[in-house]
């Protein structure tokens, strides 16, 4: 090999040694975010456990492999982890006063997953070429998984599974987070397309990615991200830096998205399977033609912008095209509000906002953007009066469902409120809102700073766009559940900390000399430098407690879960295994109520009546508000003869919750000759939403 070859080699290799140390374990934490994605966005517990897991696993060899000299951030971001800390660490502090523990535990986990990420996004010294690097990795899956679920949307390949009420459900599970993981595809993947430094075939590639995520975003008819999106558009625009390439490659999505409008729009007047699958498939084949097609002209335009590089244009002539761009794509949106709204915004506003106040006021419309109704104006009120009960500490993380069952003025059941704000002001009250605000706060200073000062155009470019996933979380989850949505709130809160922690160029570094002419420039630096060093043994030392109790307080629960799965696939088959299963896991995790309700349910289904009444005694104790408790072990006292006890379990359980139309009859029938059996009330359960 020549010497020229090899001296190649060797630049080639010193300009990848920079990004490394960053870009390797980001795309760890970056292909698990695409792993939960396609996993029901992560949601199930026995998916973000082992997760959480593997992030503090890679977090851990990030912090040995950098030492605490490397380690040195800035103040803002000491600031803003610490104040994420406090707040995980008063969500654990809520398990003491919740009334489910069990809840508080997962959710306080679910909270220490999210710190995990942060922090390993934070520890990691990102150059503005590794962090564009593990934004396109994110944003190509993302946009992979848009272009299979086309395919098979064009291929009719079990819709129903993907489709559900006419609305885009895969791949999380939830409507309006898919939509909100596409949205933030297609943000992503449009602003690393106007990167002039990628090839002509990668940023090709990114827009044609962003109209498969912009069209399956329209199929999954969200109102909510369509309230959201002018705010989420106007932040985007703040903080992407290239403002006119962006609004013009946008033009193409946008093209892309209003040809099939009608079809992309049909799927949801869909009735039957044949009909379903039959509006699918002509959905899915016009989308990719057209992606195809997007795909070839934008290669060529990036190409020929290549070769004949173009003018620059005066800072008067920006402003001219930039005005006939946003005139466009804002007479784009307009046309696409008029057709979602059938030609009348304003009066799909007032309906809206009628069945916001008024749940039961729906009708059948040809869009769910049109379908009047919406239970969240009763989930917030349900809210607010907890908040007004409990200000400083809330009802204890993850404790909203119990609440809510006795105060609703629906038939539904959620876990969630809806909203990222009243979320944190219920579960953890002013404490943790302050904590958290504190934290979000802080780290969106230190990222708006990197995209206004960073040292370079590329730096600022980065930083710009690390923050679009935070954007479409935060907006649109200030009117939805997100946090409990790992593939979103792992992009969001990880890319946050990837734009604070932007390395500097070190070309643009002061000289030396420079530092001597100022006393208070040493002294400021020295105690920074002081802050920022932790002494060694102290800092082993630290991590090492830290470590260990992070393992404990994931490790256990998350093997009480897999029990759980365990004998949740033995429990038509081996009963006495499954309840076996289901008893390490109530040891494993003596807090969580879910493995004594699970036991008590098959033990009932098989005849085993005392062993009912034990399991679901277990979870009374430990989940008191839960009726599903109070029911089973009323049923089992009921088949035991003692309809004294089996009274009063039923008044417990219909105080709870009278909807559910087993909890009645068990009550009007406790003492009759015929008593309501559990397998008559297995049959009437009511699935709530």
């Amino acid at each position: 090999m020549s010497r020229l070859a090899v001296a190649e080699l060797d630049a080639v290799h010193a300009r990848l040694r920079a990004h490394v140390p960053a870009f390797a374990p980001g795309l760890i934490a970056v292909g698990l975010m695409l792993v939960w994605a396609v996993h029901d966005g992560g949601y199930d517990a026995d998916t973000w456990y082992w997760g959480a897991l593997a992030t503090l696993a890679t977090l851990a060899a990030v912090l040995i492999a950098l030492g605490a000299e490397r380690l040195r951030r800035s103040r803002l971001t000491i600031a803003a982890a610490t104040l994420f800390g406090l707040y995980v660490a008063f969500s654990y502090l809520s398990i003491s006063w919740a009334q489910s523990p069990g809840d508080a535990l997962q959710g306080s986990n679910r909270a220490l997953l999210y710190l995990l990420v942060f922090l390993l996004f934070a520890s990691l010294p990102w150059t503005a070429e590794g962090a564009l690097a593990a934004l396109a990795v994110f944003a190509i899956g993302v946009g992979t998984i848009a272009i299979v679920l086309l395919f098979r949307l064009a291929s009719a390949d079990h819709v129903q599974r993907l489709v559900v009420e006419g609305r885009l459900l895969a791949p999380t599970g939830y409507f309006n987070s898919s939509v909100a993981l596409f949205t933030i595809g297609t943000l992503l993947s449009i602003t690393l397309a106007t990167r002039r430094e990628l090839r002509g075939l990668l940023r090709g590639l990114l827009i044609a990615l962003a109209c498969a995520c912009l069209q399956l975003a329209l199929i999954g008819e969200s109102r909510g991200w369509l309230f959201t999106l002018p705010l989420v558009a106007l932040a985007t625009i703040a903080l992407v830096t290239d403002r006119l390439r962006f609004v013009a490659a946008s033009l193409l999505p946008i093209v892309a998205v209003l040809i099939p409008l009608h079809r992309l729009l049909a799927v949801y007047k869909s009735n039957g399977a044949a009909s379903l699958n039959h509006a699918a498939s002509r959905a899915g084949q016009l989308s990719l033609a057209l992606c195809a097609a997007v795909f070839i002209l934008a290669t060529l335009i990036a190409w020929a912008e290549t070769v004949a590089r173009p003018r620059a244009l005066s800072p008067l002539r920006r402003r001219q095209v930039g005005g006939l761009v946003a005139a466009f794509v804002l007479a784009a949106s307009c046309g696409g509000a008029l057709v979602a709204t059938h030609g009348h915004p304003f009066s799909f506003v007032k309906r809206q906002w009628h069945g916001f106040v008024h749940p039961a006021g729906q009708g059948t419309t040809s869009s769910y953007f049109g379908v009047v109704g919406s239970s969240r104006y009763d989930f917030w009120r349900v809210s607010l009066d907890a908040v007004v009960a409990h200000p400083l500490g809330g009802l204890g993380q993850d404790n909203f469902s119990d609440y809510y069952i006795t105060r609703r003025r629906t038939s539904e059941e959620p876990q969630w409120t809806h909203s990222l704000e009243l979320r944190l002001l219920v579960h953890t009250g002013v404490i943790g809102f302050l904590l958290f605000g504190g934290f979000l706060a802080t780290a969106i200073a230190l990222a708006v700073r990197r995209r206004r000062l960073g040292a370079t155009p590329r730096t600022r470019a980065a930083a710009g766009a690390a923050l679009l996933a935070l954007v479409v979380w935060l907006i649109h989850g200030s009117v939805d559940w997100f946090w409990e949505v790992p593939a979103l709130s792992g992009p969001a809160l990880g890319f946050l900390a990837m734009a604070g922690a932007l390395t500097a160029d070190t070309s643009a570094a002061v000289p030396a000399g420079a530092a001597q002419g100022s006393q208070g420039a040493q002294w400021r630096l020295r105690s920074r430098e002081a802050l920022q060093r932790v002494p060694g043994a102290a800092w082993i030392a630290g991590a090492g407690v830290a470590l260990l109790a992070a393992v404990l307080v994931l490790a256990l629960p998350y093997l009480s879960v897999r029990e759980v799965s365990l004998a949740t696939d033995v429990r038509a088959t081996d009963s006495s295994a499954a309840l076996k299963d289901l008893s390490r896991a109530a040891k494993l995790n003596p807090l969580s109520p879910v493995p004594g309700r699970l036991g008590g349910a098959i033990a009932l289904q098989v005849g085993d009546y005392r062993t009912a009444e034990a399991r679901f005694r277990q979870a009374i104790g430990r989940e008191p508000g839960a009726w599903f408790g109070w029911l089973g072990d009323g049923l089992a006292a009921s088949e035991l003869g003692d309809r004294v006890r089996a009274r009063h379990d039923f008044e417990v359980a219909y105080s709870i919750n009278k909807v559910q139309p087993a909890v009645g009859q068990a009550l009007a029938r406790v003492g009759s000759k015929h008593p309501l059996t559990p397998a008559e009330a297995f049959q009437m359960f009511v699935i709530a939403q």
